[in-house]
């Protein structure tokens, strides 16, 4: 991976990326998508991380410089520090011939508005993260395609695990086959009974996103400590999952 550079399109958005093209989309040989990803957050990062290692090709925008500094050394992406909301970002970034615009900060009001911007300017498919509930269906009703709020899915699942008090090892599995969502009980001596998240040597692209112990469930941070018989529920590539179960089972 060449070493990442900084480019300047105007004095208020830079763009750090790691290739040396000039413009938002190079028109990479072999990619399978063109996709925008509004937010380099921890959900935009990892988003960005898979799309790119899947061939796809993969622009960030966010207006923290901080983020996007931090994500330009981690991701083989274009990442360009910018204001979202302004019709004038999209056009200077040359983002306009993307497949698909994925809006996923912690803000609803900008998500929207970058769907909407995307729509105005010709990206065909737009999915955005909601964080109110109550403003999925206004989404939808406003053209979003796929609008998804991360607690009712999560509210979702916990309602399955409830009604299934044994577990369920495998509970999605993506078409292709390449990524799982498991519950993973911890087992004692094992690498994780007694330790903290932050302790454990879990690989990047694995996301911890649910603790369950006994009846109570919680989301986990870097200093959750695990104990013997707590459930988790982890999303993780397939080809990570022996090393998960190696953490979590010994």
């Amino acid at each position: 991976m060449e070493a990442c550079i900084a480019l300047i399109v105007d004095s208020s958005i830079p763009i750090y990326r790691f290739s040396k093209t000039r413009g938002g989309f190079s028109g990479f040989e072999g990619s399978f998508l063109r996709v925008v990803i509004v937010g380099a957050g921890k959900i935009g990062g990892h988003l960005a991380k898979r799309l790119s290692q899947a061939r796809n090709e993969v622009v960030v925008i966010d207006r923290d410089e901080k983020k996007t500094e931090q994500l330009s050394g981690e991701v083989d992406a274009l990442v360009i520090s910018a204001d979202i909301t302004r019709l004038e970002t999209f056009r200077k970034a040359e983002i306009e011939n993307a497949d698909v615009l994925v809006a996923v900060t912690d803000r609803d009001e900008v998500n929207l508005l970058a769907c909407l911007i995307a729509r105005e300017v010709g990206i065909p498919r737009c999915v955005a993260r909601v964080a109110d509930p109550e403003l999925e269906s206004t989404f939808e009703r406003l053209g979003v395609e796929e609008a998804i709020c991360p607690e009712v899915v999560t509210a979702n699942l916990i309602e399955e695990l409830v009604r299934h008090p044994h577990g369920v090892a495998e509970l999605l599995t993506t078409e292709e086959g390449d990524t799982k969502l498991m519950e993973i009980r911890v087992l004692a001596n094992s690498e994780a009974d007694g330790k903290r998240l932050g302790e454990l040597h879990l690989p990047a692209d694995v996301l911890v996103l649910a603790l369950r112990r006994r009846e109570s469930f919680t989301v986990p941070d870097p200093e959750t400590v695990f104990q013997e018989n707590d459930r988790v529920i982890v999303l993780s590539p397939a080809e990570a999952l022996d090393r998960v179960n190696r953490v979590f089972r010994g």
